[in-house]
This record gives structure tokens, sequence and C-alpha cells, in this order.
């Protein structure tokens, strides 16, 4: 006997979760974003982006440079802290283009215009 109670139970149990799926509504679909996506934000602590650069073998010994002048200072320098020190003491004026056509050539990625 204790069979057919086990079987009408899950007969039962099956009937009803398939009128559960059969009257659940349908999940609308995800919509496709056509607006452009929003400017990242900062991240906490100080608002910094990080970035991922590609520097030539040049550039990494001119950072290095940069890095073994400090320290012979007694200034501990970290790769990061000595590319901020490079963009905020570059001079804004005919040298910076003389300099971006010789990053153009030495990159080879970049497209001349």
């Amino acid at each position: 006997m204790r069979l057919d109670t086990l079987q009408a139970r899950l007969a039962k149990s099956l009937d009803s979760a398939n009128t559960r799926k059969e009257n659940a509504t349908p999940r609308p679909k995800p919509a496709t974003r056509t607006a452009p996506r929003p400017a990242p934000r900062p991240q906490k602590g100080g608002g910094y982006l990080r970035l991922c650069i590609s520097l030539t073998p040049a550039d990494q010994e001119r950072i290095d440079a940069i890095c073994s002048y400090l320290a012979a200072k007694g200034e501990r320098v970290t790769t990061s802290r000595a590319v901020k020190l490079a963009l905020r003491t570059a001079p804004l004026s005919a040298d910076l283009a003389a300099a971006l056509a010789s990053v153009k050539a030495e990159d080879g990625r970049a497209r001349g215009k």
C-alpha cells in the first residue's frame, strides 16, 4: 500500500509542477544596448583610473633612469609615479609634436594623420 501512496504523491507533485510551468509568465528578454556606455566612474579612494600601456624598451629604460635618479636623491619611485612625473613635466610646445612623430614611427601601429 505504501508504494501506491508514494506514487500518488509523486504524480500529484508532478502535476502541480507542470501546472505552474504552464501558467508562468514568460520572462522578458534583456534589452539590447543602443546607447553608448557611460564613462567609467572614478575608483574610490582618490578617483584614479587604471590604465594598461605598451612601452618600447627605450621608454622602459627612460622610466628606469627616472627611478634611479630619484633613488640616488633618496626617493623611492614606482613605475606609476615615474610615468606621472614624466607627464607632469612634459613641455606643451612644438617639442611635444616632434616627440609624437618619433613615437608614431617607433610604434608601428599608429596611423599617420
